[in-house]
């Protein structure tokens, strides 16, 4: 991607920012309130459970929501963007790839913004800052590619595939209760925790509550998160590419 395709991408990713915004009425407040009723739903039902295992479970709850939240939006926001903006696709020399990014990342600043609200709780919480800290905008930008690289391949199967937003939200409800949002890792038997333990989403969460709660996230977590996020922005970036006639036919 070029000089101008960047600038594209970027004049794209603010129009989906504001129109997301600008189309309800508490505007970016929503973003905060969604994670604070899911927070304090599972926090209710939960706590006395899973705080025996966890004596910091809520900072473990607030982190886990907030983090499966990027994924499930941008991935969401995504998935329709080649048809929300077809008509701009076929107006204006715009590779496919730009309105997918844009969806992204115009979901990421809003998770950007909740992570530095939450980052203030924790501070205010444990008194200050933590040297670990840079390493979650490490992780976070792994776990970025890896939403970019899923919601870009589900961008362009949506163009043929119509079924796709409702088998992909079916999927978003199982991954939810698949990745250690809400229970720790070692509330489950031996071999359920090492298997939920390959999933990339597992490793960016698990990374991010280390880095937040003080220590260095572990290698392995880390080197999965980055691996699998390149993989998928690679995959997804060619998926576009591969497909670009066929998508310009079909919209």
């Amino acid at each position: 991607m070029g000089k101008e395709g960047f600038a594209k991408l970027l004049a794209l990713t603010r129009v989906e920012w504001r129109l997301r915004q600008q189309s309800t009425f508490l505007g970016f407040f929503w973003t905060l309130l969604n994670p604070a009723l899911m927070f304090a739903v599972l926090y209710g039902l939960f706590v006395k459970w899973l705080g025996r295992e966890r004596g910091d479970y809520a900072v473990f709850l607030l982190i886990g929501i907030v983090e499966w939240n990027f994924f499930a939006s941008a991935t969401s926001q995504a998935l329709s963007s080649l048809l929300r903006r077809g008509p701009l696709l076929k107006s204006y020399p715009l590779s496919p790839e730009i309105p997918a990014l844009a969806s992204v990342l115009s979901v990421y600043f809003s998770h950007l913004l909740e992570l530095a609200a939450l980052a203030a709780l924790l501070a205010f919480m444990q008194g200050g800052l933590s040297v670990s800290w840079p390493w979650l905008l490490a992780i976070d930008l792994a776990y970025l590619a890896l939403a970019a690289g899923a919601g870009l391949i589900l961008a362009g199967l949506f163009v043929f595939y119509s079924d796709l937003e409702r088998i992909w939200s079916i999927m978003l409800t199982a991954g939810f209760f698949l990745t250690p949002v809400f229970y720790p890792l070692s509330v489950l038997a031996p071999e359920k925790s090492r298997l939920l333990a390959l999933s990339p989403l597992t490793a960016v969460l698990e990374s991010s509550r280390l880095a937040l709660s003080g220590s260095p996230p572990h290698a392995g977590a880390a080197a999965c998160a980055f691996l699998w996020g390149a993989a998928a922005l690679a995959a997804g970036l060619a998926f576009l590419r591969l497909k670009r006639a066929g998508i310009e036919d079909a919209l």
